[in-house]
């Protein structure tokens, strides 16, 4: 039973931590002139989609204006090397095609208000899979396996610019969050004495929450502008659904060949080979860290701009009971395990974005740039690996003594068990676009590329891995002021 549950994590809680990209705070670029800057914006932000990214610079807008993006056509790939058998790849690619981005602003003066929403992150994954005979599992005859996930986070909600003076201007956005997983999967696994395993997965989660945006503006001379501005999730409402069902065929041929497994955020509990369980709580939150930007941009010529932003993004860590009971008869078995919630703890990132502007003629200008967008995951290294497979063989995954007759007490080692966030890779990335202008609209294109190369674990039971990331995106943005 245990080779087969470490089996199927292998492949399917790849992508099942609580939020679409677990493993970095960057997800997506929005507006025409940010996303050719690669994000590089908060000293700027004079446009809609400065509600995003710093809402102060709304402060500064002149005119009347609406930005949409017209399409966002987004591909995703991931891919694992040799995971089952030497150069047996297992890869998941995502493809999407939608805005992510409406946003206007209304110029009162020296308030400006705006409105806009914003389609963070919409990320499908599909997979049809049969493996045979894997090497690096000779037990294993095949595995096939039906693999559906789905990742979104929308936000949408007003947001103000006021000029306090000339050169000064304070903003703020208040963001509606809605952030959703929902995830299917089924597999059958037959073993070379033709017995079997058939499993079926459900995860489900939706997420509501407030995402409050605060920045400052400041023009310290004609051709200088610097920018700040914070963020923070904070949840208000969650939900969240798993259940399993687990058959083995070398059970006897009753209710105990099947084990049910049913959670919420209020209760987690399972019946397996006939005991029964009480399980950890399954969390409905995402993280709710800062993310504070800092940027500087500067007007060198009439035709020539440079912008240069940091974006830091804090760690977070949340603990809760993770105490497990379980009961067979009169028997009582208390499991204590790590408080610390692994779904939701994030290493602190530091990135940076950089981005130039050029005017070949009064209407038509090249963008370009390059950011950066590290892990927030703890780095996953070969040698570690090692020594947990090791330490996990001397000593099993947990240490347990009686304390009586019916009652046995059990410490789960949080090292030899099985961490969800097991990628990490330090991702490089760069935008090239192209815009055109005129006095009241605008339209531009952009590609952005991001690749890293890093190591993850998917299978917990197994060394660390090679791992690549590698994303393309293609923006269609059009604007209208007046």
């Amino acid at each position: 039973m245990k080779l087969i549950r470490y089996f199927l994590f292998f492949f399917f809680l790849t992508g099942s931590a609580v939020f679409a990209d677990a493993y970095h705070n960057i997800n997506g670029f929005f507006g025409e002139r940010a996303a050719g800057l690669a994000g590089a914006y908060s000293a700027i932000s004079d446009d809609p989609s400065g509600a995003f990214y710093n809402p102060a610079g709304i402060g500064f807008a002149y005119d009347n204006s609406i930005s949409i993006s017209a399409s966002n056509y987004k591909i995703i790939n991931k891919s694992y090397k040799d995971v089952d058998s030497p150069n047996q790849s297992y890869s998941q690619t995502s493809r999407s095609y939608l805005p992510n981005f409406i946003g206007i602003v209304s110029n009162s003066g020296d308030l400006k208000i705006a409105f806009s929403v914003v389609n963070q992150i919409n990320e499908n994954y599909s997979r049809n899979d049969q493996i045979s005979i894997p090497v690096y599992s000779s037990s294993i005859n095949n595995t096939k396996i039906y693999n559906i996930e789905n990742y979104s986070h929308l936000q949408f909600g007003p947001s103000f610019g006021y000029k306090l003076g000339e050169r000064l201007s304070v903003g703020m956005t208040l963001y509606f969050f809605e952030n959703t997983q929902s995830i299917t999967r089924s597999t059958m696994q037959q073993y070379t004495d033709n017995s079997y395993v058939m499993v079926s997965d459900v995860d489900n989660r939706r997420t509501l929450g407030l995402n409050p945006i605060f920045g400052i503006q400041f023009m310290p001379m004609d051709k200088l502008s610097l920018g700040f501005s914070v963020r923070r999730n904070v949840v208000t409402a969650r939900n969240r659904l798993i259940s399993q069902v687990y058959t083995d065929s070398l059970r006897a041929g009753n209710t105990h060949n099947i084990d049910f497994t049913e959670g919420t955020h209020h209760f987690n509990g399972s019946v397996e080979s006939g005991i029964l369980k009480m399980k950890a709580l399954p969390t409905g939150e995402i993280p709710q860290n800062n993310e504070f930007r800092a940027g500087v941009a500067s007007f060198l010529t009439r035709d020539f701009m440079m912008a240069f932003d940091i974006i830091h993004s804090e760690g977070y860590v949340k603990k809760q009971n993770q105490i497990e009971l379980a009961f067979q008869g009169p028997k009582t078995k208390v499991t204590w395990n790590n408080p610390e919630i692994q779904e939701l703890t994030l290493k602190p990132t530091t990135n940076f974005a950089f981005g130039m502007e050029y005017y070949l003629t009064t209407n038509l200008a090249l963008l370009g740039g390059v950011f950066t967008n590290y892990s927030n995951a703890k780095e996953v290294k070969w040698e570690e690996s090692a020594f947990q497979l090791a330490g996990k063989a001397l000593l099993g995954s947990e240490y347990s003594s009686k304390a009586s007759e019916d009652l046995t007490l059990a410490y789960a080692y949080p090292e030899f068990r099985n961490n969800p966030r097991k990628e990490f890779v330090n991702n490089l990335g760069y935008s090239v676009g192209i815009s055109f202008a005129s006095a009241k609209a605008s339209i531009s294109l952009t590609l952005i590329r991001e690749k890293g190369l890093g190591q993850s674990r998917i299978d917990y039971n197994s060394l660390s891995q090679q791992f690549q990331y590698n994303s393309t995106s293609i923006y269609l943005v059009a604007s209208s002021r007046n």
